[in-house]
Parts: structure tokens; sequence; C-alpha cells
């Protein structure tokens, strides 16, 4: 997810993610003409494959299902027109459609779809909340390995082989990663210096104990009643908080498994790094810091915040500077800062595809699915079409990198915008020109930032399917309350640990640390 909100325009995952999440939608450079060698100069082709190509032009063109979480953009059927002229005209053989599915109802309805084999061909997975080994335990996912290596040139070029990895087990590809974003920001708090300013409260964070005296003093100073925008359902640990800790550098995957820089898998939900955690956000929410009913909370109210500015500090990037302005109208760019606590420590990339595009299992179109997202990085005509719309009625282009997106004055969104988080590429990204600067950190390079190890393991489930099921279950009902702060850690956590026993963990973790010692072994050295 996201971060924090990866989410819209002005939104993790969280990112969150959010990433997921992460806390934007649609910005970044063009990174250079890509279009000039992304596609196959098709004056090289041999006969044969001129033949091929003509065959499956002038066959009957195959339409795919596209379902994602958010809501449908007001001008989506006349751009959805647009694409699928141009698919036509480019002979792909595609055409293209897309269900928007509630936020709030993500969960529920994808895994409805998942479990009723209801004909749908692609859907996206944020790796900050339901995770791709998740999906994959599940048997919920395609393996599109043959389709990628026939159909798909332009995604092996314009992705990275080491984010390829974070898709792929024993060889096979479960998913077409979205590398969008410079990862190594995973981990920055945003603070709303504005606010600190007028509440007369220093912007200078040390520890996390500060971040909520900064909100405190702010909502009584201010008359406010902020809260931090988080949310409950499945949500991943808080990596903010990950680089106050001696372990640190270390990383939790599906919620359960805590992975050590010695290697070494630990329950997660047991660890002191946990407690801690669950012990500053049930501080906060005694404090009225956190929404009372964090575990229920629409996703659109959470953005909402973020979008509009609405907070002393959030998790992960911000915005833009125009929505930041409906609230406070001589806010400045330089009112927010991007931070991390303990800046001292190395900066890493924790994992490397945090955001995917997979194949649902009971698809009948896997290849047409892979040649959609190859047309998509053929071109940067192609990728504009589809994620920014109809250049003069959607966008207008800024320079060579950016754009300024049209917005519905009803409605201050975007009349059209497919999120670069979910589906986009840092080759052909643009940036939408209001974002903050906090925000368009998201696509700078950090050369310093080092990978994890594990970065790109792809833990597969399958062996152990029933039990990280139920896992996941009880994580949900009984871990997440105590860690967002609901109910008190000291009286729930043994309940907690018990159920985890009983739904399998042990075996879950047993088979982590089986994989991950194989993954070692065969990983190339950093």
């Amino acid at each position: 997810m996201k971060k924090a909100s990866l989410l819209l325009l002005s939104c993790v995952m969280s990112v969150a993610m959010l990433a997921g999440c992460g806390n934007n939608s649609n910005d970044d450079s063009a990174a250079g003409d890509t279009s000039s060698n992304a596609g196959t100069d098709s004056g090289n082709a041999s006969t044969d494959d001129g033949n091929k190509a003509k065959d499956e032009s002038s066959a009957e063109p195959v339409t795919i299902k596209y379902v994602l979480p958010g809501t449908e953009p007001k001008e989506w059927p006349a751009v959805k027109e647009e694409v699928n002229k141009k698919l036509l005209a480019d002979g792909v053989g595609v055409q293209i459609e897309k269900e928007y599915i509630d936020w709030g109802a993500w969960e529920q309805k994808i895994n409805l779809k998942l479990s009723t084999n209801e004909n749908f061909d692609m859907f996206h997975v944020m790796n900050d909340w339901v995770g791709l080994a998740n999906y994959a335990g599940r048997g919920a996912l395609k393996d599109i390995t043959k389709e990628v290596e026939e159909f798909g040139p332009n995604l092996k070029k314009l992705i990275p082989a080491s984010v390829w990895t974070g898709v792929t087990k024993e060889g096979k590809i479960y998913g077409i990663p979205a590398y969008w974003y410079e990862s190594a920001i995973d981990g920055s708090i945003t603070l709303n210096k504005y606010l600190l300013n007028k509440a007369g409260v220093s912007a200078d964070i040390q520890n996390r104990d500060q971040l909520l005296d900064a909100l405190e003093q702010v909502n009584t100073k201010l008359n406010m009643k902020l809260t931090i925008p988080i949310r409950g359902g499945q949500a991943g640990p808080a990596d903010i908080f990950q680089r106050t800790y001696d372990a640190y550098p270390f990383t939790v995957r599906d919620n359960v498994a805590f992975i050590g820089q010695d290697g070494v898998v630990k329950n997660w939900v047991e660890t002191e790094e946990f407690k801690q955690d669950a012990e500053w956000f049930r501080k906060a929410y005694e404090k009225k810091l956190i929404n009372p009913d964090v575990l229920t909370v629409k996703q659109e109210q959470v953005q909402d915040q973020i979008k509009y500015g609405k907070y002393a500090f959030v998790f992960g990037t911000p915005g833009s500077l125009t929505d930041a302005q409906k609230t406070y109208p001589d806010i400045k760019d330089e009112d927010f800062s991007l931070f991390r606590l303990n800046p001292e420590k190395e900066n890493f990339r924790m994992v490397n595809a945090k955001n995917v595009n997979v194949v649902a299992a009971n698809s009948k179109h896997p290849a047409e699915v892979v040649k959609f997202l190859n047309w998509l990085y053929d071109k940067q005509e192609n990728y504009d079409l589809f994620m920014y719309g109809i250049e003069g009625k959607t966008y207008n282009k800024v320079g060579d990198k950016g754009l300024d997106l049209i917005l519905d004055p009803k409605t201050n969104s975007p009349i059209y915008l497919q999120d670069d988080w979910m589906i986009g590429n840092l080759n052909l990204i643009r940036v939408n020109q209001t974002l903050l600067d906090a925000n368009k950190q998201l696509y700078r390079e950090d050369k310093n930032a080092k990978t994890f190890f594990a970065a790109n393991f792809f833990f597969d489930p399958a062996p152990v399917k029933a039990e990280m099921g139920n896992v996941q279950a009880v994580y949900t009902s009984d871990v997440t309350p105590i860690y967002r702060g609901v109910v008190d850690y000291d009286s729930h956590i043994q309940a907690a640990l018990d159920k985890l026993k009983a739904a399998g963990i042990d075996k879950v973790l047993a088979e982590y640390q089986k994989q991950l010692d194989a993954f070692k072994a065969t990983a190339p050295a950093e």
C-alpha cells in the first residue's frame, strides 16, 4: 500500500503504502526519452515475426479486466475509448477495462472475487498491505513466466533485474512489479511545520515521544482535534520506528515474520520491538491522538487527512501544495519537511517490489495482460494516455518531465488519473508540478542507500497454506487491536500469542526460516 498512504494524488504504503502503499499518486519525470529505446524496432523484425504480428492484429481483440482499489475517475470512460483505439491501431490485439472497488471494501471484495473464481484478469497487490506471498499461497495467482519471456521485452528492459527477484519464486514469475519510486525513502516522516510554528512547537524532533508531544501541543494551543492519519485492517508495522532499535536493519513480512540482519526469523508479535511500537500507539490512543475508530475508519478519510494537510505529522510523504492550501491558504512548500528518526543510521531498501500487478488464477488471458503492460511501457505516448489521459482535456504537459492535472472544481480531484504507484515506471513517470518537494523525493535516487539482504526474498506459503490463513485471521482479529493501541498490550498479548500458536505460527515461521536459508544460499552477494 501507498505507504502510510501512497495512495492518491496526495497520498501512504505506507506506506506503505503505503504503501501502500506510499503517499501520492502520479508524479515524477519522464526520465529522458525512453520511448526511443523502450519499444521494438519493427524495421528489424523478421518476416516470420511480421506475419505473426499481422495475424494477431487481424484477430478479434481480447478484452481484459483490471480490478483495482479506488474510485473511478470522472473521465475514465472517455480515456478508455482513446486507449482502446490506440491499442487497436498499434495491433496489440487487446482492449482494457477497469473495475474500481471502494477502498473500504477492497480486501473483502477482492477476496470474494478470488474465492468464487470470478472472471477477471489482472488485479493490484500492495506488499505492505496484503502481500504477494499471501495471494500466491492461496493459489490465487497465475504463473506468467512464459508470457513475460515471450511478450514482455519492454517490461524486462525497464524493470531492473533486482526488482524482478521480488516477484519470482523458484524460477516462476507471479507478477509485474511497479518500479515507480526510490524505496529507500520508506521509514520517513513528514512534519507540518506550518502548524508547529503557529503553536510555537519545535520542529527539531529527536524521538517518537516528541512526535506525540508536538501533536498534543498543536491540538491544545490551536484548539484542534488532529489525529495521526493511520488505519488498522491488515496494514503492516510502522517502519518509521525501525531505525530507533538496536536490531536495525530488519524487516517484517506478512505481519508475522521478523527477519533480522543475522538471517534469523522470529515471531514479530513476540519481539521487544513489537511491544514498544504497541505501547507508543496505545499512549497515542489514550491521548485521543488516534481516531477511536482506527480499526474501521475508511481509507478515503485517511487519504483526505493527508491530502489536505490535516496533521502535525504523517508517516511517509505528503501530497500537493495546492491541496494543502485549501486548508491553510498561506502555507508554503517549505512548511513541509521530510525527516527520519535516528538519521545517522544508514538507509536501506527493505523491499524492491512493493506494488505489483498480478494475473488472477482464473484468468483466461495471461498473455494479453502481459501484452497490455508491455504496450504501456513501450512509448511515452502510450504511458501518458493510460496514466494521465487526454492531453488538453485531463492534463497538460509541463516542460519535458512535468504535468499539470486538470481538476474537477466540485471535488478538487483530477478528472482522470491512473495512479503511478500502482502501475507506473520511473523511466516514464511525469511529476505533478503542484507536489510538495517533500513528496518529489520519492523519485530521487539515494545513491548511498544499501539493499537489505532479504529485500528480494519472496516467501511461498503454499507448504503452510492453511496455517498461514489461520495466522493472518488471528493477526487481524487479535493482534491489530493491540498494535494500533486500541487495547492494552499487557492485558491482551498472551491471549493473542496463544491463538497464533494454535493457528500454526510455529510451522509458518519454520517454513519461513527454511526458505530464507535457501534464498541466502543462492542469492548473489550485494
